[in-house]
């Protein structure tokens, strides 16, 4: 899947975009805020990641060809120290613009059978603040 995961704590996000919508700024700016609060984050996998079943969860895997590697606009590409796999506790759901008139937002998406809640954020938003939204998330999932 065309995706990013990172692991805060015990929880794995993922986060699902169109190309160019800012994944891979919003994966390293969880982690930089997550380090900031003294919480556990790695990266679990940037631009392509795998999700399966395995005891009724659903787990995420970074592709094995680019682990460890993660894009930053303007830099290049970065070499951390990946996790190899999270159990995904969310899902977040980039989008490039809200609609004129509210939608009603999915609570949840269901992926391999397993049904987690969703997340939209708007590509408005600077990914510091995407960021704390997504922890504040984590702490009422």
């Amino acid at each position: 899947m065309h995706a990013s995961a990172v692991i805060v704590a015990e929880a794995a996000v993922l986060i699902r975009g169109a190309s160019g919508t800012g994944k891979s700024q919003l994966a390293l700016a969880l982690m930089a805020e997550a380090r900031r609060r003294g919480l556990f984050t790695r990266l679990i996998g940037d631009d392509r990641v795998a999700v399966s079943l395995a005891g009724g969860r659903a787990l995420v895997r970074g592709h094995p060809a680019i682990t460890g590697r993660i894009e930053e606009r303007a830099t290049g590409v970065l070499t951390v120290i990946p996790e190899v796999a999270g159990v995904l506790r969310c899902v977040v759901d980039l989008r490039e613009a809200p609609p004129r008139l509210p939608e009603e937002e999915a609570p949840e998406v269901v992926l391999e059978g397993v049904r987690l809640p969703a997340l939209t954020i708007w590509t408005g938003c600077t990914p510091q603040e995407s960021a704390r939204r997504i922890l504040a998330f984590l702490n009422w999932v």
